[in-house]
């Protein structure tokens, strides 16, 4: 029971962050406050890195049989968490190249 808790758990605080991130980026974007997107890329690469190792913990590898005494093969994974991490994906590369600000010219 509490594998089947920690990974719902994982699936909705990333699901969370992931709307949460799209709307404060999206409202930096329209503020014209690009830098912030980058704050919120780096966020996301962790982000990703806790949602792989959601998918990684609970595959096939024995980890649950080792760390929490019990068998992956009761825990279902769903489509969710590879959604979440493949949307992370690619708000990682916008925030990227939205994030970048050109620096003040200077005159010579």
């Amino acid at each position: 029971m509490v594998p089947v808790i920690i990974y719902w758990g994982a699936v909705l605080v990333l699901a969370i962050w992931l709307i949460w991130n799209v709307g404060f980026s999206l409202k930096y974007l329209a503020n014209g406050e690009r830098g912030n997107l980058w704050a919120f890329m780096l966020l996301n690469v962790f982000a990703l890195i806790a949602g792989l190792l959601v998918v990684w913990a609970y595959g096939d590898n024995g980890f649950l049989n080792w760390a929490l005494a019990t068998s992956s093969s009761k825990i279902n994974q769903t489509g969710w968490l590879t959604i979440n991490n493949w949307i992370n994906v690619v708000l990682i590369i916008v925030q990227f190249f939205l994030g970048r600000v050109r620096a003040p010219q200077t005159t010579k």
